[in-house]
């Protein structure tokens, strides 16, 4: 019982913590846009940037009052991990790509710690019984043949657009032609 209440308590904090971070974060370039640009770049488009930490303020807050009250805690844990790993995934990916500069890559590492920091936090999982077990197993196949369909029809649709006109092919005119 111990145990769990200490959880419980760094789940608060930890809940708290997040919620102040993404405030923070949030507000940060609607209050200095220029401290902001000099750490993460030049923005062509303000309004966005501001919009994405109204967003994060909103997170935050809402992290705030759901580590306020028991019930509200795992609330506050999905919250929190999916808007890490919502920014942390937009991070990587816009790194890589060349869309924004190296620096985001101090934002993923953040992001990174608060999913870490949520994994050791949780509540160890229920005993898994036999109707729960073959529940998932069931959705994960279903998922895996719906998966496989779809693979399945992408590859007869690209088959069948390869073949030549007059085969039962689907002409598809090229980018190039437009009609008049």
């Amino acid at each position: 019982m111990a145990e769990r209440s200490s959880r419980r308590a760094d789940a608060v904090r930890l809940a708290r913590a997040q919620g102040l971070f993404n405030m923070a974060c949030g507000l940060w370039p609607s209050l200095s846009m220029s401290s902001y640009e000099k750490v993460y770049g030049a923005k062509t488009d303000r309004f966005l940037v501001r919009t994405v930490g109204s967003l994060l303020v909103g997170v935050g807050l809402n992290q705030l009052r759901a580590a306020a009250r028991p019930e509200g805690l795992p609330y506050a844990k999905r919250l929190g991990t999916s808007a890490a790993l919502t920014q942390l995934r937009l991070d990587l990916i816009n790194v890589f790509t060349g869309r924004v500069p190296p620096t985001y890559l101090i934002d993923a590492a953040a992001q990174a710690g608060w999913l870490y920091a949520w994994r050791r936090t949780a509540e160890p999982p229920p005993a898994r019984t036999g109707t729960k077990i073959a529940t998932q197993l069931g959705v994960a196949l279903a998922g895996a043949a719906i998966g496989g369909g779809a693979a399945w029809a992408g590859d007869a649709l690209g088959r069948r657009a390869s073949r030549p006109a007059g085969e039962g092919a689907v002409t598809v005119p090229s980018p190039e032609v437009q009609p008049v």
